[in-house]
């Protein structure tokens, strides 16, 4: 009795799952709220984009002050990670910065049937580097919901902030042009 017919077909039967993934990964993906910037994939909290070459840190920082006024959010903290390294003697040469952003009027709405959401906020888009690519990232609202009750408006208030985060960072990647 040969074996190789037998490892032909799974060969073939992990090739087919292995397609059938891919596929399905593909699939999954649904379009940003923001046109030009990249899909969402819904299975992961985070969204992650790469920032314009040669756009300098000071630059992304910039645009999300400037993207965040013009989305009504405020810029409510900033954790710059590598300084603090810096200051407790410890070389870091790699910027990662967490900006948090915060639309009050909108997290409220979330806030008073969902109190539990505030462990998520405020909203962060963080600054990091990833060999040698400066990247923005963030954790999507639209995902923290799964964690709680789903009501409607929380749903429509959390795409809606989805909506902001994205576009500020699609300011910030370019430099706040």
């Amino acid at each position: 009795m040969s074996v190789l017919p037998f490892r032909r077909a799974a060969a073939g039967a992990a090739l087919f799952v292995t397609l059938s993934l891919a596929t399905t990964a593909q699939a999954a993906l649904i379009p940003s709220p923001v046109a030009g910037m990249p899909p969402i994939n819904p299975e992961s909290p985070l969204y992650v984009v790469n920032v314009d070459k040669g756009v300098t840190p000071a630059q992304v920082k910039l645009g999300i002050t400037n993207g965040a006024e013009s989305e009504n959010m405020n810029v409510v903290g900033t954790l710059d990670v590598q300084q603090g390294l810096k200051e407790r003697g410890i070389k870091s040469n790699s910027p990662y910065v967490i900006y948090e952003v915060c639309n009050l009027v909108l997290g409220s709405k979330i806030l008073t049937k969902d109190p539990e959401f505030g462990a998520f906020a405020p909203c962060k888009i963080v600054m990091f580097e990833s060999h040698g690519q400066l990247k923005l990232m963030t954790y999507l609202p639209t995902y923290a919901l799964k964690y709680f009750p789903k009501n409607a408006e929380a749903a429509k208030v959390a795409a809606e902030l989805d909506k902001q985060i994205i576009t500020v960072m699609k300011q910030a990647k370019s430099g706040g042009l």
